[in-house]
């Protein structure tokens, strides 16, 4: 690809001093632009100046200079013609390696900005395309306070070219400048937003936003044309041949008074005051003057566009700006029909996972849920001294939510409701007035999520809102258990059922003395059989305890995993007793209490939940404190009441009465 490269001229600041030696500062002799690449035609030129202010105490009669190149690569020059007493053309050489081209009253031909006072340099060979030897006089290089070194090379990549010039010798230096900088393309053309109609609405005709044009490199826009060509179901908003402001009269000056050149470089247009060329889908500007000494920087604004009777929602409009002035062209999105007043969406983006029965109030977070973006399409729709809501589902309840506050003002209020968040004050005047400006503002939220629950977390806009649901998180359970059905005679002690599996979702997720307890309704186990870690590194003992007033199985994490684990148990017993009717008997994970009643709480599944009402029925908390906290210092409980998860609603199934009946 073609590289083309604006040169960016830099001080180099002296880094090093030794005693008892000259040191020495270089810097770069200009500041200018060219157009340079990896072609012939794109070979860049600098120089930089090593000088010293020291007088040089010592007898060595020339010292060397290297110059290493990062990003860049020196020219050779391309020898066509057969050598005078030669057979053959001479071989291709580095511009560099002739030294009487740089020496003296030579250099301010090549360079017209390199001092002519600045010689002294014997000898340069370029080792390599990208280092290259200098040896300068001693002698001159003290009389006359420095050295030139020229630089002629290549950008072998988009981004800076870099010149490394150091010496360990009699002047001790190691700078490192930028020469060059590399860009693919000569002009950046970009437009600053894109303006929305409303289907239905009253408002048809709006200005667009500015175009931008800016040079990359001097030259980068000459003498010639520039051209918007629109596309699509919209029209330029004109009479003829003349452009309108948005209340339909003519534009001041005509089509000069949309196009402004940012900084002075003496461009004018053609005919200044005569329309070039206008019409519902076409703009031309011809520009004559520019200084392509300098980078030129144009904004075309002041345009306005509306759409024609066929645009429908969905329909945007286009404007490919192109034209002999510049090397390239660019399509632009500058208007869209939209078929609602206010937009709703969220981050595309991967859904973020939320742990089943963790408590995120305890945590450092402050969202995991994607961003809703609220966008009012045209200004004063939404009312926004009204409430409007945001609902989850039930099993999900509302930590705290993190906002942006592009729009939303100083009196913005939200109320957090369990499951549902209300907010209101969100974009007004100071003057109490609805905003003339388009409301435009985004909610995260900090979720918990109940043991029991899973899937999507999808949420509802309400209220002020149109009812709209978007999903913005999923809910994952940390570790999963399965357990296959065990059809069991009744009365008989020993009775063997089938082997539990227990998985975790992502390595560590059980930490250091978790517990899972298990249990089976209206059964005790009475034999915990074997277990085995059959993926993973987890560390656990499992063994049966009497809690919560039965024999529970017990699975204690020694240490936890630094790989996902899943622990298989098998062999496992339980005690029926003989009054137990005939049906399905469920295994449930429980959160137990051991024989004095204190609740075993350490287990990630009901880090959320509670069997104190007062705590999972809390009140709801108005924060009236900006800044996106959650709350002025305290933070919403979140809890859930506490029941048990089912497992397997039959993990034992009684098919028959035992033998004496």
């Amino acid at each position: 690809m073609k590289k083309k490269l604006a040169l960016l001229m830099a001080a180099i600041m002296t880094v090093a001093m030794v005693p008892m030696t000259a040191f020495a500062s270089t810097k770069a002799n200009t500041v200018y632009n060219i157009n340079v690449g990896t072609g012939d035609s794109n070979m860049f030129n600098n120089i930089i100046e090593v000088t010293s202010d020291n007088e040089w105490i010592g007898d060595e009669s020339s010292f060397e200079i290297v110059v290493e190149l990062e990003n860049g690569k020196f020219a050779k020059e391309d020898y066509t013609a057969v050598v005078e007493g030669a057979d053959k053309a001479k071989e291709d050489s580095y511009m560099m390696e002739e030294p009487d081209f740089y020496n003296g009253k030579d250099a301010g031909k090549l360079f017209e900005d390199c001092p002519t006072a600045l010689s002294g340099i014997e000898d340069i060979e370029v080792f390599n395309s990208t280092t290259a030897y200098v040896k300068v006089s001693t002698a001159k290089f003290t009389n006359q306070g420095g050295v030139a070194i020229p630089i002629r090379a290549y950008a072998l990549d988009e981004g800076s070219v870099k010149a490394t010039v150091w010496s360990n010798q009699t002047i001790v230096f190691n700078t490192t400048a930028v020469i060059a900088n590399a860009y693919d393309g000569e002009v950046v053309i970009e437009s600053e937003g894109v303006v929305t109609f409303v289907e239905d609405s009253r408002d048809r005709v709006k200005e667009m936003e500015a175009i931008t044009i800016d040079g990359l490199i001097n030259g980068g826009v000459t003498d010639g044309t520039i051209k918007l060509k629109l596309k699509g179901d919209y029209e330029f908003y004109v009479d003829g041949n003349r452009l309108l402001d948005k209340g339909g009269d003519p534009l001041k000056d005509g089509i000069s008074s949309t196009i402004k050149f940012l900084n002075d470089n003496n461009a004018e247009l053609v005919g200044k005051g005569t329309l070039t060329t206008v019409s519902k889908d076409e703009l031309v500007y011809s520009i004559d003057k520019i200084d392509t000494s300098k980078v030129a920087k144009i904004t075309i604004s002041n345009i306005c566009i509306t759409p024609t009777s066929k645009c429908n929602a969905g329909e945007s409009a286009y404007i490919t700006v192109s034209g002999s002035a510049l090397d390239t062209s660019k399509k632009l999105e500058v208007a869209k029909m939209v078929e609602e007043s206010v937009t709703y969406s969220v981050e595309d983006d991967d859904l973020p996972t939320i742990w089943a029965g963790k408590d995120y109030a305890e945590t450092d977070d402050t969202s995991n849920t994607l961003e809703v973006s609220v966008e009012e399409n045209t200004g004063d729709i939404l009312n926004t001294s009204r409430k409007a809501t945001f609902t989850f589902p039930d099993g999900i309840e509302v930590v705290g939510i993190k906002y942006t506050e592009k729009e939303l003002e100083p009196d913005f209020e939200y109320k957090i409701d369990e499951n549902v968040v209300t907010i209101w004050n969100y974009s007004k005047a100071k003057d109490g007035k609805e905003s003339a400006k388009e409301t435009d503002f985004g909610m995260k939220f900090l979720l918990n999520a109940a043991p029991t629950f899973s899937g999507d977390v999808d949420v509802t806009l309400g209220g002020e809102f149109d009812d709209v649901e978007l999903t913005v998180a999923t809910v994952k359970a940390p570790y999963t258990i399965e357990a296959k059905t065990s059809e069991v005679l009744i009365d008989y002690r020993y009775v063997p059922v089938n082997e539990i599996v227990i998985t975790e979702a992502e390595e560590g997720i059980l930490d250091d003395e978790d517990v899972i307890t298990l249990q089976v309704e209206k059964m005790d186990f009475e034999d915990a059989g074997s277990y085995e870690v059959t993926t993973g590194d987890i560390e656990v003992d499992v063994n049966i305890d009497e809690l919560d007033r039965a024999n529970l199985l017990v699975i204690t994490v020694e240490d936890a995993s630094t790989e996902a684990s899943t622990i298989t148990i098998s062999g496992l017993e339980l005690y029926l007793d003989r009054t137990l009717p005939v049906g399905g008997y469920a295994l449930n994970n429980v959160l137990a209490w051991d024989g004095e009643d204190n609740l075993i709480t350490n287990n990630i599944l009901w880090e959320n939940s509670t069997t104190n009402e007062k705590m999972y029925d809390a009140n709801a908390l108005v924060v009236t404190e900006r800044g996106g906290d959650i709350t002025s210092g305290e933070k919403y409980n979140a809890f859930f009441k506490y029941d048990e998860v089912v497992v397997n609603d039959s993990y034992v199934e009684v098919v028959t009465a035992g033998r004496d009946q």
